[in-house]
């Protein structure tokens, strides 16, 4: 009866630190040097080239096939702060393999932006904070927005199949960008 019951193969902290850990966990981080191209003071981006932007964990129990039907968990955790004014983000992406691959991702903790751009006219952006639910087309390519003051968590389930086009967003960036100013976040058309 032993092998009968058994503990879960991940857990993802809704409280504390919000850690997802378990079975084929697989944590990287981000730092900023890593998304220079994004930012559109790209010499105080390289300033701040070794700090950690953000990290991400990822529950794959395929990793390496990218097999469509084959699911994954990921959290990612960005920290607060700003680069000459534009608010901390993920690199962004679209999904280059098969953008019939969509994606959820939940609002764990802090604040922020989830942007949406099909890569022509349609861009549109939904608050992110705990509890937060975002169905995210895999047609649009996608990018998480800290612009609190405390660390945003977003957990995702999503496709490996979609392989991420990160390069694509440094050649064709996000119409609008992210700032705080005085305390108040303010859009800027990029």
């Amino acid at each position: 009866m032993d092998q009968f019951v058994r503990e879960p193969k991940g857990i993802q902290k809704w409280w504390d630190d919000f850690e997802l850990s378990g079975q084929n966990v697989v944590w990287r981080e981000k730092t900023y040097g890593d998304n220079v191209a994004v930012y559109k003071n790209q010499e105080a981006c390289k300033a701040m080239a070794a700090t950690v932007a953000y990290k991400v964990a990822n529950q794959n129990f395929h990793r390496g096939d990218a097999a469509l039907g084959n699911l994954q968990w990921g959290t990612t955790y960005l920290n607060p702060g700003t680069v000459d004014g534009e608010c901390n983000m993920t690199h962004g992406h679209f999904h280059k393999a098969d953008p019939i691959c969509d994606e959820y991702y939940y609002g764990i903790s802090g604040e922020g932006f989830l942007l949406f751009w099909d890569g022509a006219d349609d861009f549109y952006v939904e608050k992110v904070f705990p509890g937060s639910l975002h169905y995210i087309s895999g047609v649009y390519a996608h990018r998480i927005i800290n612009s609190g003051d405390s660390v945003l968590a977003v957990a995702a389930a999503s496709l490996p199949a979609t392989r991420q086009d990160h390069a694509v967003i440094e050649t064709r960036p996000f119409p609008y960008r992210c700032f705080k100013r005085d305390g108040q976040v303010v859009w800027e058309k990029a």
